[in-house]
């Protein structure tokens, strides 16, 4: 019987150590990373023109409003990623970690933009709009590296890409030159 009681604490000991952890094969893990990417594309392109409109009439509030909601978007991608248990992966790790800075890193650019919009002045903005082009300056750099990352991931674990992998979702500053009075 007490055998029976610890055989159970430990089986529910151990599902409640699994609770919330998504599993999926290497190739599955792959696509979804790719997927949660492509399906930031139309956000993404409907945010940057809303902030440009914005920004365009000095709305700075809803600029700060728009840049919210994508960081919230994509904080939630972010949350996906990391739920997957990668530790049966060759590479998994590492791949997860990269496709997690490369959310952050697009997060961080929605950040930037809620800082203009939150600017209490055009000084404040002309320097969070600086920030920001600090922060683009490591785009291209964080989107090849997702991308080698992934294609080294793949070979690892023997599976070949379908098509390239992860198309570009490249953010331009939308209203950054016209908050920043340029």
């Amino acid at each position: 019987m007490r055998l029976n009681t610890l055989l159970c604490t430990a089986v529910l000991l151990l599902l409640a150590a699994c609770k919330g952890k998504i599993t999926m094969t290497a190739k599955q893990y792959s696509d979804e990373i790719a997927q949660l990417e492509q399906s930031l594309a139309e956000p993404i392109r409907e945010t940057e023109n809303a902030i440009k409109r914005y920004a365009d009439s000095a709305d700075y509030k809803n600029v700060s409003v728009a840049a919210g909601k994508m960081e919230t978007l994509i904080q939630q991608k972010i949350d996906q990623i990391e739920k997957v248990d990668v530790s049966t992966f060759t590479g998994g790790e590492d791949f997860k970690t990269v496709a997690v800075r490369y959310f952050e890193y697009f997060k961080s650019l929605y950040t930037a933009y809620r800082e203009i919009g939150d600017a209490p002045d055009e000084a404040a903005r002309i320097t969070a709009s600086n920030r920001m082009n600090q922060v683009l300056v490591a785009q291209e750099e964080v989107i090849l590296r997702l991308q080698d990352t992934q294609v080294r991931f793949a070979a690892e674990n023997g599976f070949m890409l379908e098509k390239a992998p992860l198309q570009q979702t490249n953010v331009t500053p939308s209203g950054k030159g016209d908050s920043a009075g340029d």
